[in-house]
């Protein structure tokens, strides 16, 4: 045995710590993809998004691969919504054409994308659908509900068994989290109907009423007092019967005076002729 301290065993155990990491990080898509120019859109997302670097540090992992000239769908997203769709494209076990072919199911098996392993998925975006009938070609879709897009497994690209496998589908995979909405035009608020303006009431002649009108006239509105059976009081204490009261009084007076004055006369002319 050597002793601790020679140079012997520190040049084993950094010749092993090499092996170990080289054993640990023994994928590389870039260089994979590096052979295959029409992904070469793809894997300068891969590299943009930093997803890349994560499928590195993995040991076994499926990549759905979509060719250049289908990537418009990430247009117009942000960097987090770019890196979380290359993500869901990453599964996080080895599937090559030959397995995927011999998976007959009626029902769609469940995969676990590298998105499912951040803890940010929410509402099964982490999930693909992986459906094979075997009367029909292998289909893959967003298992989050409403994700009406699928994309169709097309070949093989390339497969290192069982660390790497590279497989190309037809089309970006629908992630109905982070894909645009429709665009929807404003419905316009209906048109407000514009009031004429009250006509202005001009001072005009009043119009004599018609019988009809009289008629029409209800008894709250007159003005004339309700009859109360006391209408000979009260015209008798009114002005007007007061002063003819008054000049009869005067009249009856001034005619008794006169006759007390000729009576008085005709008593003295018949003294003084006694």
């Amino acid at each position: 045995m050597f002793p601790m301290s020679s140079p012997a065993v520190a040049f084993f155990l950094s010749l092993l710590f090499l092996l170990l990491a080289a054993a640990a990080a023994n994928l590389d898509i870039g260089k994979t993809l590096s052979g295959y120019s029409d992904f070469s859109d793809f894997s300068s997302m891969l590299n943009e998004t930093g997803v890349a670097d994560q499928i590195n540090s993995l040991q076994t992992v499926t990549v759905l691969a979509v060719s250049n000239g289908n990537l418009g769908a990430l247009s117009g997203l942000s960097s987090e919504d770019k890196k979380m769709v290359m993500s869901v494209h990453v599964v996080l076990d080895y599937y090559d054409e030959t397995k995927f072919n011999k998976s007959h199911s009626k029902h769609p098996k469940i995969l676990t994308t590298l998105y499912q392993e951040t803890g940010k998925a929410r509402k099964q975006v982490g999930f693909l659908n992986m459906t094979n009938t075997g009367k029909t070609p292998v289909v893959f879709a967003s298992a989050v509900p409403n994700s009406h897009i699928e994309a169709q497994l097309v070949k093989e690209v390339s497969t290192k068994p069982y660390d790497l496998s590279v497989l190309q589908i037809s089309n970006l995979l629908n992630v109905a989290s982070v894909s645009p909405a429709p665009y929807v035009a404003p419905v316009a608020s209906p048109p407000r109907k514009v009031l004429a303006p009250a006509p202005t009431s001009t001072p005009t002649s009043t119009p004599t009423p018609s019988l009809a009108d009289e008629e029409d006239v209800s008894p709250a509105s007159s003005k004339t007092k309700p009859s109360t059976g006391l209408e000979p009081a009260a015209a008798a204490d009114a002005p007007g019967s007061e002063q003819k009261s008054s000049a009869a009084s005067v009249a009856c007076g001034d005619y008794l005076a006169s006759t007390i004055v000729m009576i008085s006369m005709w008593a003295w002319f018949l003294l003084t002729m006694i």
